[in-house]
């Protein structure tokens, strides 16, 4: 019985030899096997990899002890993934040479892998971009000049956009493809597609413009042509303005680059001009007080500058007598601009309640006149 066990073993482990060496497609089955088995191996053990590097990352002394550091910017972004998947990818190359693949399949297999690892090398390769673009932006914002806080985001994005374009290049290298035969063979299509790109290159050369000539700072408010709001960001293609209906307006770079703008960020001093209606019956002399009092309360001001300080009684109006009442502030933002106008403004009806000036509101006056007898009717 045992003899008889033996041989139905010897003979099974014959056959799976037979099978194994047997050629199916290009290859021996055996080496189908291992190499199958291998890349279920990769993709069972990536995830914890990735857990593995994640905790590393989590664990990192420098960007704990740094808080603008390179390191800790870069290890916001999920960078342990990419990490993982190249890890993973060199063990499936190292897998190839161990089992010695040949043919045309070895050829597709490391085109697939190359492909693969020239993407998540982008990946990482972008978030060190961005990494580094927060260190300057953090520099940037330690100088005086406005124009670096504009520079950093630009180049960012052009760097970042480089990056992804050779990156793209690179790969279709990899492939085999012989790259500048390409584009270089291009010929009328790419011709066609200067053409077509003639608005994004205009639109590219504006926000160069807009870079260098520095019309606005993000931040500021602007007016053109008919839209008014704050400058939340410019980039390659376009500017965007948050109006004060804070609905966001997408401008494209070349027209900003050509039409006026009103920059209102870069005002010294605001103006702020205001006609108070007061009453017909205020006596001539209240009227003087009045006026006096409110100049020097706008005065006292540490915002205002004294010199542009005007109060005056100025004109009549159809039910009311215009006090005219104009001063330049010295502040930096819409919201303070705002904030300071209605203290100023609260401070003249105070003094108007404590003068019994009366502010006026439209009124007509009709006269009858009957049975010799005038009446009024207000």
């Amino acid at each position: 019985m045992e003899k008889f066990l033996f041989e139905e073993l010897q003979l099974f482990s014959l056959e799976v030899a037979m099978f194994l060496k047997k050629t199916y497609i290009i290859m021996p089955t055996w080496k189908w096997v291992i190499l199958t088995l291998g890349i279920c191996l990769a993709f069972v053990i990536r995830p914890g990899l990735q857990w593995l590097l994640k905790l590393l990352k989590e664990h990192n002394p420098i960007a704990k002890r740094y808080a603008k550091s390179f390191s800790n910017y870069l290890f916001r972004f999920e960078i342990e993934r990419p990490l993982a998947w190249i890890l993973i990818i060199l063990l499936l190359f190292a897998l190839d040479d161990a089992l010695e693949l040949t043919g045309k399949f070895v050829t597709y297999y490391e085109y697939l892998l190359k492909g693969f690892m020239g993407f998540h090398i982008i990946r990482i390769v972008y978030y060190m971009v961005d990494a580094m673009g927060y260190v300057f932006a953090d520099i940037a914002a330690k100088t005086e000049s406005k124009m670096d806080d504009n520079l950093v985001p630009f180049a960012t994005k052009a760097i970042k956009f480089l990056v992804v374009i050779l990156g793209f290049l690179m790969i279709l290298q990899s492939f085999g493809l012989n790259v500048m035969s390409l584009m270089a063979g291009l010929g009328l299509g790419g011709l066609a597609l200067a053409l077509a790109a003639q608005d994004t290159a205009a639109n590219l050369f504006g926000s160069i413009t807009i870079l260098f000539d520095t019309p606005f700072q993000v931040g500021d408010w602007v007016k053109v042509k008919d839209m008014e709001g704050t400058v939340e960001e410019v980039g390659f293609r376009s500017t965007r303005i948050r109006t004060f209906y804070n609905s966001v307006i997408t401008v494209p770079n070349a027209m900003m680059a050509k039409e006026t703008i009103d920059n209102m960020g870069v005002r010294p001093f605001r103006r702020v001009r205001q006609i108070i209606g007061i009453a017909y019956e205020t006596p001539p002399e209240k009227i003087k007080e009045f006026c006096d009092r409110v100049r020097y309360c706008i005065k006292q001001d540490n915002t205002v500058n004294p010199e542009t300080v005007v109060v005056n009684f100025n004109g009549y109006a159809d039910s009311q007598l215009n006090i005219l009442v104009q001063f330049h502030l010295q502040v930096f933002t819409g919201p303070e601009e705002m904030t300071q106008q209605q203290f100023i403004f609260i401070e003249i009806l105070k003094i108007a309640k404590e003068l019994g000036v009366e502010f006026a509101y439209p009124t007509q006056t009709v006269y009858y006149r009957g049975g010799g007898a005038e009446t009024q009717q207000a």
